[in-house]
């Protein structure tokens, strides 16, 4: 018989290191020639810079990464004979990818736990292909820093590094879960409740440890330094608990974060600890494989990759790759329809066992919504067997994925209907930390941004894929309603939605909803040219973001000088920076490249520094200057004098303005609708005086919450007028039968005195949100009004009317202020209508 091994021996060629080279001598599976002209140019350009240490390969969804990673990891094999490693995100992941390996011909074997390396690992004759967690984790096989055996590698390929952000902080995370272990979550939780009563967090702190609030909170870092030796100890007698992640922080606890949710108690390093892994820290070749979002900054947060090379990320200007995807939003409908949710159940019902149909949802508490027309994956275990029906065929569901919008690949027949149920969450405690924060900022909806692609992008993998995605929800679509959040997406995801934004605006009724999805699946020529058109004029090469990523590299940085005892030149780096942000810049003439929250976000990181140097003074100066940015961050013990907020202008002319940042108008109802979703008695206090504040600004009144910002004031202050303001407190989750007693009048009156001191050229009206009219004799409530359930509900359909006929509306802006003037005439919503009709005095009752 033919020996073809030896025959191909016999040539005795040189090993071809250009990847597209090796790509032309691989057997090739049926129906593929040749790769994308995309993945040719991106191998084309890495061959050239092969030899940087950090480099970003952003390719579209569907774009072929895998097959790129395989051919770049074979021809470092091929160069240096050295063993190189394949990360991606799950093992579902790593066997796809060996198949793709094996489909190619590219030698490969899988990472086994119960087995040692093999010598085709070692030798540098296959490429190992494995999770992020066996290479990062306590435990490592590959070594941690201060082993003798540690595992040196010629390059690592870095799949979907975009959705690994979450995965590697997990594996440097110590999270006590109050379920698993509520005895230490007890114990350790209340170590710190006297510190959260000196800060005035006393009620959200109580809330939270009693399951009442989903909100997160950082430990004071000083409190943290005071007790950290105490959690040390404690924690060294449960370290078999958390074996994994124990090696990674018993040294670190300075360099950490301390969060608190109603399910667990958190530490975790500010930025992950990756040159504690020096398989990965000391690589001279690490690629990073990202799909095309538009911020990159998080591969320097989390990986510690260079400025320089996540700058120049190499790219393609080609479309290979973006499928088609008909994105609607029934939000922005024409028709009206009372049960949104109600009506996609109907629709999923339609579409059950006929085509893949899939919901992703934030949280397994949202998924229950959809408990009747679907199957809901309740475990990682389940959500993979149901993947796999899916990508088999075996079933077309429909199944709900809770906070997955990574890692789950569902191409062709596997999913041609998704769901895109309300705003994406973050996938621990840090992210959702981080995303309050930075709320409303940029970081925030880069974030969001983020998560939203990696969700449209689960149903459609390729060029030649096609899916219709259906977005709702109150919350997502008022921020995809606004033109700024725009410039956050991804050029191609942009054109799609501003194309879903237009269909959608002109279907008008149930069954032409139905008559308008079914075009994209029954391939209607004419939406098939015009997707095709539509996204070919609209897409444009993504810029990149510099400034988050200077961000970004100024805190890692600084970070490194910290570890290294360099206390004054970390704190001098973040404050030249942020000092940088403050100055003209003569080429672009921008005098501001950092959000307000950003600015406070690093002045805390300064302050955290400075304390860590035992220059406490220096380190509530920076933090006081840190909260005057941005009071979601830890309040300093020394509060910052106040500041009062600006008179506010013209109404309609203010309530205009705040709908025309809307693209999309009908998005700014979905935010009110949002909005005074908790301004119900079943509402936290922090979330009900968030929601009152926010109405009162959505009127275009003046507004604020003094005492969660300053610790001093009332509740939540609107200033209706440029010389009256209502003074309120927020009593709305008393018994509805309870009478206001004279200790919480008392509170009101303070608060009273506090805004005198303040605005001495308001006269004032003392407001109290009361579930009834009843007031103790001892209350004395005199001028006092009460705001009762009943009329805020009353308030709030004003509003809502007002607010619904000017977003119908297709006037121009300053047509649109003079008929917003109209309406709030003709209602009782202009500011001494809206005292007289909704502020009820208090009725005595005997004590």
């Amino acid at each position: 018989m033919v020996d073809f091994n030896q025959l191909r021996a016999s040539k005795k060629q040189p090993v071809p290191t250009d990847p597209n080279e090796i790509f032309r001598r691989l057997p090739k599976p049926q129906g593929i020639n040749d790769l994308y002209v995309s993945q040719s140019q991106v191998l084309e350009e890495w061959y050239k810079r092969r030899n940087e240490q950090n480099i970003v390969i952003k390719l579209h969804t569907g774009g072929g990464k895998t097959l790129v990673g395989l051919l770049i990891a074979q021809s470092i094999l091929n160069e240096t004979n050295e063993p190189v490693i394949y990360l991606s995100p799950t093992t579902q992941l790593v066997r796809q990818t060996l198949a793709k390996a094996t489909e190619y011909g590219i030698p490969a074997l899988s990472y086994e736990k119960s087995q040692g390396f093999s010598e085709d690992f070692f030798g540098g004759k296959k490429v190992l292909i494995c999770t992020y967690q066996a290479l990062f984790n306590g435990l490592s096989r590959f070594g941690l820093q201060g082993n003798r055996d540690i595992i040196h590698v010629a390059g690592i390929i870095l799949d979907d590094a975009h959705v690994a952000f979450s995965t590697v902080r997990d594996q440097f995370t110590l999270s006590i879960n109050k379920k698993e272990d509520l005895e230490s979550y007890n114990y350790l939780m209340a170590l710190f409740r006297n510190d959260f009563r000196k800060l005035g967090r006393l009620g959200t702190f109580d809330d939270i440890a009693n399951g009442l609030e989903y909100s997160i909170l950082e430990v004071p870092y000083w409190s943290w330094h005071n007790k950290a030796e105490l959690i040390r100890e404690y924690l060294r007698d449960k370290a078999d608990s958390y074996k994994f992640v124990w090696p990674f922080l018993r040294d670190a606890f300075a360099y950490c974060h301390c969060l608190i949710s109603q399910n667990a108690f958190v530490i975790t390093p500010i930025f992950p600890l990756i040159d504690l892994i020096p398989t990965f820290a000391t690589c001279q070749r690490r690629i990073f494989m990202s799909a095309t979002i538009s911020d990159d900054s998080d591969l320097i947060r989390t990986f510690d990759a260079n400025f320089e090379s996540v700058a120049k990320p190499i790219t393609s200007n080609s479309l290979a790759g973006v499928s088609e995807r008909m994105i609607l939003s029934p939000e922005l409908m024409k028709f009206q329809v009372d049960d949104i949710p109600q009506m996609l159940r109907d629709l999923v019902g339609l579409a059950a066992n006929k085509i893949g149909t899939v919901i992703l949802v934030p949280s397994f508490s949202a998924a229950q919504l959809w408990n009747e027309v679907a199957t809901v994956a309740d475990s990682s275990e389940s959500a993979g067997t149901y993947i796999k029906q899916l990508q088999e065929s075996e079933s077309h569901g429909p199944f709900v994925f809770a906070n997955r919008y990574d890692g789950i690949d569902l191409p062709d027949k596997a999913c041609r209907l998704l769901i895109l149920s309300d705003v994406p969450s973050g996938a621990n405690e840090y992210d959702l930390y981080r995303m309050n924060i930075f709320s409303d900022g940029t970081v925030f909806n880069n974030t969001l941004a983020q998560r939203i692609e990696q969700g449209i992008g689960r149903g459609a993998r390729g060029a030649n894929d096609y899916c219709v995605v259906i977005i709702t929800g109150k919350r997502l679509i008022a921020w995809l309603s606004q033109a700024a959040n725009m410039k956050f997406l991804t050029s191609s995801t942009r054109a799609q939605v501003l194309m879903g934004v237009e269909i959608s605006k002109n279907i008008n009724s149930r069954s032409e909803l139905i008559r308008t999805i079914n075009l994209c699946f029954h391939r209607d020529l004419e939406w098939v040219k015009y997707h095709a058109e539509t996204l070919a004029d609209l897409d444009k090469p993504d810029q990149i973001n510099t400034d988050e990523l200077k961000h970004a590299d100024t805190e890692r940085k600084a970070f490194h000088l910290w570890r290294s005892n360099n206390y004054d030149k970390a704190i001098a780096k973040l404050s030249k920076y942020y000092q940088s942000t403050n100055r003209l810049d003569e080429q672009s003439e921008q005098t501001d490249k950092l959000d307000e929250q950003s600015k406070g976000w690093l002045l805390q990181f300064a302050a955290r520094i400075a304390f860590f140097w035992d220059r406490k003074d220096l380190a509530q100066e920076l933090q006081q200057r840190a909260y005057g940015y941005n009071n979601r961050l830890i309040r300093p013990l020394a509060i910052t004098s106040y500041t009062p907020i600006i008179k506010p202008g013209k109404q309609a002319k203010t309530i205009v303005a705040k709908i025309q940042n809307f693209v999309m108008r009908r998005g700014y109802i979905a935010e009110f609708e949002e909005v005074v979703s908790y301004l119900v008695s079943q509402a936290s206090a922090n979330q009900f005086e968030q929601a009152l504040e926010r109405l009162g600004s959505m009127l275009g009144f003046s507004t604020q919450r003094p005492e969660h910002a300053y610790g001093q004031g009332p509740d939540v202050l609107w200033l209706v007028n440029d010389n009256l303001g209502l003074v309120i407190e927020a009593k709305s989750r008393k018994n509805a039968k309870n009478a206001l007693t004279k200790a919480q009048h008392g509170q009101l009156l303070t608060s009273v005195e506090w805004f005198k001191k303040e605005y001495p050229a308001y006269s004032h009206i003392p407001v109290s949100v009361h579930p009834n009219i009843s007031a103790t004799k001892s209350a004395g409530t005199n001028e006092s009004r009460a705001l009762t359930l009943e009329k805020l509900n009353e308030l709030i359909v004003n509003a809502r009317n007002l607010l619904s006929e000017l977003c119908d509306s297709a006037l121009t802006a300053e047509e649109l202020v003079i008929q917003c003037e109209k309406l709030l005439s003709a209602s009782n919503l202009k500011p001494l209508s809206l005292v007289e009709h909704f502020l009820v005095p208090f009725e005595t009752v005997e004590d």
